[in-house]
């Protein structure tokens, strides 16, 4: 199923392929294309062939004779800086005479001439190349902002002819002020000199100054409003780009959605689902990172065919850029899929603890399922990484996963007792005795260990009587103590509810001799636990008047010193 999943992989990619060269061409008009085979065959003349080498040729011919007038003319040179002049040119002449040889030859024999040209090796300069890609990036920014760059230029000249203009001003004015002080012949033909000078400098900067003015005033002019320049600018991209930008898109979507539409297809064509195993999990992950990366070379093959630089620079540094970003978080990543192919340290089907709430994890993929059946609504589907750092455990054979069911009486270690309406994995909501509601987080809520007392519970208190009766305090008075407490408690929580009573000599206390006693109740009656306790005092009490034992009270003893 995967082979076909990868077969259909490939069909995908070689559309998005097909879709982008039959819109723009692999080829130039009139060169032949490559068979498939691995031999090669005789090209098929025609008149487009003949006509381009016509073309090729004549450019041949003509480079040749400027190469011949530039040597001639470095013949006839006798002067040193004309010759250094000449040569240069003779030498770039030929360079673009040898560049056209080729191109002729590439054209003419159609073979790969690679293994027949000496080529100079150069060393990698990863500043070089970042450049390279770079530039038609800035040429685009440049274009955008032509205006706004010129304008900006205007303003500094015009600062700078303001600031000369006002400086010569003051010149002219100090040597006016000195030759009206009547200076020696001598000086005053000089100062008149530097007047004359200082006046034409004046003269160009306010000329200059007019004339700088004059063209900033007429770009401000014409130049349009910024919405308008956007609006244009935009307009522009679309034409010049738009379409490279459609296929893209296109080439994306056909090769992303493809590759995820063939792994859901395999899925279904499956007649049972089988069960998840590393090599499957680590195939659907593979194929999904294939849909996307195939869908970005998609993209990026379609501004190369296209010749779009500037698109495809974008593109690429966006990725390194997110390349660059991951590098920090790597470790998680790893973590991520780790987790995904499920051999992490949490793993499908055992319990974890999550935001303080027991979950059964249920499915790991791209995506987390955690279930907690005693919960409303209690599934979680989570993305995987949110199980970053957790440990999970298998469960235990009678573990439960919540404490407590709707329905449910239960007290809680803040003291308070009531009935649960609803448990979710947001928040546990209790009904006192009396109908007042109280929220509790559901993880606060299993933070206060509550006690259920659905499930049966036993209420323990301690009752003590005087210690005049101690001569018959661990036989006769429980057993009489015991057996008004089968006799009336029946009334209280109902014959059925009444599952034992048990009265225990505890300790000969201070003031008086203590007991311990044990009801077990039936859960249904947990609602009647105050009345319960309650009505134990007051039977026991009962069974002190019957039996004319003393309650005893805390007592003070004072003793006088002699």
């Amino acid at each position: 199923m995967y082979l076909f999943a990868y077969g259909m992989q490939r069909w995908f990619l070689a559309g998005a392929l097909l879709l982008t060269t039959s819109l723009y061409g692999l080829g130039e008009a009139g060169l032949p294309q490559a068979e498939p085979t691995g031999q090669s065959p005789v090209r098929t003349l025609n008149d487009s062939n003949l006509q381009s080498l016509e073309a090729l040729q004549q450019a041949l011919v003509s480079k040749e004779q400027e190469v011949a007038q530039v040597q001639q003319q470095l013949l006839a040179a006798q002067d040193e800086v004309n010759r250094q002049e000449l040569s240069e040119q003779l030498r770039a002449v030929k360079d673009e005479l040898d560049e056209q040889r080729l191109q002729f030859e590439k054209f003419a024999v159609e073979i790969d001439l690679s293994p027949f040209i000496d080529e100079e090796e150069k060393a990698f300069d990863w500043q070089e190349e970042l450049g390279k890609l770079l530039k038609p990036i800035m040429a685009e920014l440049e274009s955008a902002t032509a205006e706004s760059r010129a304008i900006g230029e205007l303003r500094g000249q015009i600062n700078d002819v303001s600031e000369q203009k006002d400086l010569a001003g003051k010149a002219v004015a100090n040597l006016q002020h000195l030759l009206a002080a009547s200076p020696s012949p001598a000086l005053e033909a000089r100062l008149q000199d530097r007047l004359t000078h200082w006046q034409r400098i004046e003269s160009e900067a306010s000329n200059q100054y007019t004339a700088l003015d004059l063209q900033l005033q007429n770009r401000i002019a014409q130049r349009q409003s910024l919405l308008d320049e956007t609006t244009g600018y935009a307009k522009n991209f679309f034409r010049t780009r738009g379409m490279n930008l459609i296929l893209a898109v296109g080439a994306f979507c056909l090769v992303f959605f493809g590759i995820r539409g063939v792994i859901h297809l395999s899925g279904r064509m499956k007649r049972k689902k089988s069960e998840k195993n590393f090599t499957t999990r680590l195939t659907a992950l593979l194929l999904q990172m294939f849909s996307v990366i195939g869908g970005l070379a998609a993209m990026m093959l379609v501004f190369n065919m296209a010749g779009d630089w500037f698109m495809l620079g974008i593109i690429v540094i966006f990725l390194l850029g997110i390349g660059w970003a991951s590098i920090n978080t790597l470790p998680n990543h790893i973590e991520t899929v780790k987790l995904m192919l499920n051999i992490g340290p949490v793993r499908e089907g055992e319990r974890l603890l999550f935001q303080g709430v027991p979950y059964r994890v249920d499915a790991l993929s791209f995506s987390a399922r955690l279930v907690n059946p005693l919960l409303d609504g209690g599934v979680q589907l989570l993305p995987v990484k949110a199980l970053v750092g957790h440990h999970s455990r298998p469960p235990g054979e009678k573990e439960e996963w919540f404490p407590t069911r709707a329905g449910d009486w239960v007290e809680l270690s803040d003291g308070r007792m009531g009935r649960i309406a609803y448990q979710n994995p947001s928040s546990v909501q209790l009904v006192e005795l009396g109908g007042a509601q109280v929220v509790y987080p559901t993880d606060a809520f299993v933070a206060l260990n509550p006690r259920n007392l659905s499930t049966n519970f036993r209420i323990t208190t301690t009752f003590g009587i005087d210690y005049k009766h101690q001569a018959i305090a661990t036989t006769e008075v429980p057993e009489r103590m015991a057996a008004k407490l089968e006799q009336a408690l029946p009334d209280v929580v109902g014959r059925d509810a009444l599952k034992d009573v048990r009265v225990l000599f505890h300790c000969a206390g201070a003031s008086s001799l203590d007991y311990e006693i044990h009801v077990d109740v039936d859960g249904k009656a947990a609602a009647r636990v105050p009345v319960i306790r309650n009505a134990i005092q007051s039977i026991l009490v009962d069974a002190c008047n019957e039996n004319r034992w003393e309650i005893p009270f805390t007592q003070i003893t004072v003793h006088q010193a002699n």
